[in-house]
Order: C-alpha cells, then structure tokens, then sequence
C-alpha cells in the first residue's frame, strides 16, 4: 500500500552576530537536546499536498526550556508557521553555560515540511506514478531507510534529470526510487523545467516503526565571500553514521561552485545527526548520502534579515488550515 505521510527534516543555522548571545558561540558551551520532536504536520495542508519551510528565531533558557519565539522566514507564508511553532515551544535543552554558570542563547532554526511516499513489499508498480520495488535484498536482511530524489518536469509531464539528493542507507533504495520516478509522467499543465522533490520511506509490511528521529544539522556560518555575491549552491556528501545517526566521517563527492561551500559543509555534516536506518526494528550504523544546498537569500546574511528585524506578518492564503492556527502568532542555512 502506498501512503503519502509527512516527514520533518530540521535545519540548524547560524544566526548574524546581535547583542545576544549565539548558542553556536565558541566562547560558551552549546545547550544540548533532551527534547525535540518535529512539530505536527498541520492536516489540512497535508490534504491539500503542499510542501514548505519554516525559519524560527528561539532563545533557549537558563532552565533549558523555549523562552522568546519569532517566525523569520515562511516559504510558503500562511501555512506551516503556526505548527512549526507549535512544536519549537515543546523543546527542551540542557542549557548552554558559560564557564559553570548556566545562560540562555538564541538560535536560528529550519522545521522542513516534506510530504512523503512510504514503500513496503505489497506496494503496487503500475500506473502514472509507480512506487518503488523494494528492493529483495534488503527485504530479506529486513533493512528499512528512505530516499529523496529531485527531478525536473518536460512539457510533456514526463520526468527528466532525476538524481538521488538523500538516501539512508545508500546503494538499493537510491536505485530503486530512480528506477521508478524516471517512469513517472505528471499530468498538464506542466511548467517545462520546473523542479520537484519526492520523499519515499521504505518500511517492511509488518515494521514496527511509527515516529523515527528526525535529522538534525549542525550550524556554519554562511561563506561571505557568498553572501556578497548572493552566491547559490549545492555540495553533495557521503557520511558514515553510528547507529544513532550522528555523523563519523565525511568526504566530499561534488560541490557547484566548487570549493565555495566546502568547509560550510563539512562542518553541518559533522555535527548532523541523521535520522538512522534500521534492521529488524533496531537503528543500525550506515553509510548515508546527503546532499546540502545554500541560498543566501534564505540565510542570515550581515546585513540580511536576522531575528532582530522581523518581516511582520505575512498575509495568510486560504484555506485556513488547521486548528494550530488557533495559537496567538508570537527561520536560514542551505
């Protein structure tokens, strides 16, 4: 059976340089989780199959718990901000301390909402959209992960230039989500060049799984040199993890530009924590790849948008979509 399920990936970014402190700061101990779940995908955005992202401005107490709380950036606005609040106020940290006294700091965070595919053995492989076959080899060693793949669309609907982007563990869960996404055709209207993402979970048909660890990036500072020259890219990563996820080793397999985003990679990868791969119900150390894109004008820039220079509020579309928007209104990265 083929369900579409939310996934949340969050993003941890640097924040520009402010009369508060940093929780990436060299000079103090950054705090350390002990409680963050991925906010709840509101439903009816869910229903409706739109995707986006949310940058949130927080300060993390002296008591380790979610003091002051803004939205900075939404894309799409209207949508996803007040569930990515929502659950940010749910976080606790063991706070961040300077020397032995415990302080509080402010950090930039990303919720990514992504709607997601989930794959099992009994998953059908024929019409417009087949589903990936899951693969036999790693239904046998009860192996489950997940993969992302981007694609552009022709003007006929049909997709060209897919490539894998995420994909825990790596090898046949990459091959077999390319081998069925490449027979995908999208019905027009089309916008010819335009280019998509698309999430696929693969679960055994008796996976005991439910909510997993979301992944976790590390904060880097964005280039400079990219910021004043509004600079894009992408750097494209193999990493080795332990069974919880956390990153051991990185190498490098491509970047564009190259070298401008290297170090920034190396650095969020080596402190990312990525939600693990799991053979028969346990999460198992893997090889994983990860694929990490930079935007300045989705980052905290020196002189850009940072959490002192709120944007005020965005114009909200219809529908309106969920209960959470029930909570009083109170960001980027890659």
């Amino acid at each position: 059976m083929n369900r579409r399920l939310p996934a949340l990936a969050l993003a941890f970014a640097a924040p520009a340089a402010g009369a508060w402190v940093p929780c990436n700061s060299p000079e103090i101990t950054a705090p350390v989780a002990i409680r963050r779940e991925a906010p709840a995908y509101p439903t009816a955005v869910r229903e409706i199959g739109i995707e986006g992202s949310v940058e949130v401005a927080l300060t993390v107490l002296a008591d380790g718990s979610i003091g002051w709380v803004r939205v900075v950036r939404a894309d799409p606005p209207g949508y996803f901000e007040q569930a990515a609040i929502a659950g940010v106020r749910a976080w606790r940290f063991q706070p961040a301390r300077a020397g032995d006294r415990a302080i509080e700091c402010r950090m930039l965070t990303r919720v990514i909402f992504t709607l997601v595919d989930t794959v099992d053995a009994a998953t059908a492989g024929a019409g417009d959209r087949p589903a990936p076959a899951y693969p036999a080899r790693l239904l046998a060693e009860r192996i489950e992960g997940y993969v992302e793949v981007e694609f552009e669309l022709g003007a006929d609907g049909a997709v060209a230039n897919p490539r894998a982007i995420i994909a825990m563990p790596r090898g046949a869960f990459e091959d077999a989500a390319l081998a069925a996404i490449r027979r995908w055709k999208f019905r027009p209207p089309v916008q010819p060049g335009e280019r998509r993402s698309r999430r696929f979970e693969f679960r055994l048909p008796d996976s005991t799984l439910a909510e997993v660890p979301p992944t976790l990036l590390a904060s880097a500072p964005f280039p400079v040199a990219a910021c004043e020259r509004r600079i894009r890219g992408r750097v494209t990563l193999e990493v080795s993890t332990d069974a919880a996820g956390k990153v051991q080793r990185v190498r490098i397999l491509s970047s564009d530009p190259k070298g401008m985003f290297d170090a920034t990679a190396r650095t969020i990868a080596r402190g990312a924590r990525l939600s693990p791969a799991w053979r028969d119900g346990q999460p198992m150390a893997a090889t994983a790849l990860l694929t990490l894109y930079f935007d300045p004008e989705k980052a905290t820039c020196p002189g850009g948008l940072g959490p002192e220079r709120d944007q005020g509020p965005a114009p909200r579309p219809q529908p309106r979509v969920s209960r959470i928007d029930e909570w009083p209104a109170p960001r980027g990265g890659w």
